[in-house]
């Protein structure tokens, strides 16, 4: 009855709220997966977006005007006001990365590549009280997705990753710009009573004064004696000839040889274990594919991800397909044409050698390219 009493006394306080309080979180739109450039701001009642992947990129929604289909961060802020005391329990489902801050407490960090997971943090807030809420987020490849949910000191235990119902979504009338400047008044006689959060004192800022410059003229220097002035030696001219530096022979590049309805391998293309995140060191091998790529307007290349045999044939597919598009997107990003490029995974079916031994799985596990 409690917690009804304390709810109903911030709804009603909420319906009077004056204007300055703007609801909803600030968020600010990025292009890179680390806040690199701001493209836009805006306020948005809740953070619940999905940018769903699709087979065809042309039909992929993006987060907003002016912003890439990948590669992408978002981070919002603003104050979150807690309807009741206790212990809340944020949930987030996520793809990719995630770092929540509730109170400057960190709730949530998931600061890397997922796909659609789920990830859960707890706070102690009491009711009536403002809080600076951050969400910090990252999409990396293709359509990104994320919901943030809580669940409040009064829900029912549920179980988080099965069929139960996580949580809510938080809605706008929790998230504010600014803390109302006056305190929340709760029915709730029993309850204590929020006081108003203190403005910051101003901090005078205290120019230091600068000394006075010297004006006055340095005393004119006498000239030395004969036998104490320096005298000026140079070396006499050396007459030389530069030498002609010998032209340097350009680098071949291993792909300038292949014709169309070739297949080949990119061995120096290596990924994360059991993951399609790319190493640094397959930068050089696709820097090489993409300058043949600009040197032969004409092809089209199809980018093909294998696997070994070892593990969930579904997982190995959606692995494998991950991988080529992951060094499709890399391609694209060096400016070769989207149009120009197909990805396509079939995980462990395409084997080179058996998998009867470490050295022929190595093999099998694998990015070719065919040119068509």
């Amino acid at each position: 009855m409690k917690a009804i009493l304390v709810i109903l006394g911030v709804f009603l306080w909420l319906r009077t709220l004056p204007t300055q309080a703007q609801q909803g979180l600030k968020g600010e739109y990025y292009t890179g997966t680390n806040f690199e450039h701001k493209v836009f701001t805006r306020i948005d009642p809740a953070i619940s977006f999905d940018w769903p992947k699709r087979n065809f990129s042309w039909l992929q929604s993006t987060p907003g005007p002016g912003m890439p289909k990948s590669y992408y961060s978002i981070r919002w802020t603003g104050k979150l006001l807690a309807p009741m005391s206790g212990a809340y329990t944020f949930n987030a489902k996520v793809d990719d990365g995630i770092r929540v801050w509730v109170g400057n407490k960190k709730v949530i960090d998931s600061w890397q590549l997922n796909d659609s997971k789920h990830f859960s943090g707890r706070v102690i807030l009491e009711a009536g009280k403002f809080y600076d809420l951050r969400v910090d987020y990252f999409n990396d490849m293709l359509g990104g997705s994320i919901d943030l949910l809580w669940l409040l000191p009064n829900a029912p235990k549920l179980i988080f990753n099965g069929v139960s119902n996580p949580g809510e979504s938080i809605t706008a009338q929790y998230f504010f710009q600014k803390a109302a400047p006056e305190r929340v008044t709760v029915i709730n006689k029993s309850a204590k009573p929020v006081l108003p959060i203190p403005k910051p004192a101003l901090i005078a800022k205290v120019t230091p004064k600068r000394p006075k410059s010297n004006t006055s003229k340095p005393a004119p220097s006498l000239p030395l004696p004969l036998d104490r002035q320096s005298v000026a030696r140079t070396k006499p001219a050396v007459n030389t000839v530069a030498q002609p530096t010998p032209p340097v022979a350009p680098t071949p590049n291993p792909f300038d040889g292949h014709k169309s309805g070739e297949t080949f391998a990119l061995r120096q293309v290596q990924f994360a274990q059991s993951s399609y995140v790319l190493l640094p060191e397959s930068s050089a091998e696709l820097d090489q594919l993409v300058a043949a790529l600009k040197a032969n307007p004409h092809w089209r290349i199809n980018v093909a991800g294998h696997t070994d045999n070892v593990g969930d044939p579904r997982l190995n597919l959606a692995l494998s397909e991950n991988r080529a598009k992951v060094v499709m997107t890399y391609i694209m990003r060096h400016g070769v044409a989207e149009d120009r490029l197909t990805a396509t995974g079939y995980g462990g079916i395409r084997p080179l050698t058996n998998n009867t031994t470490e050295g022929e799985r190595s093999k099998n596990r694998r990015v070719e390219i065919t040119i068509r």
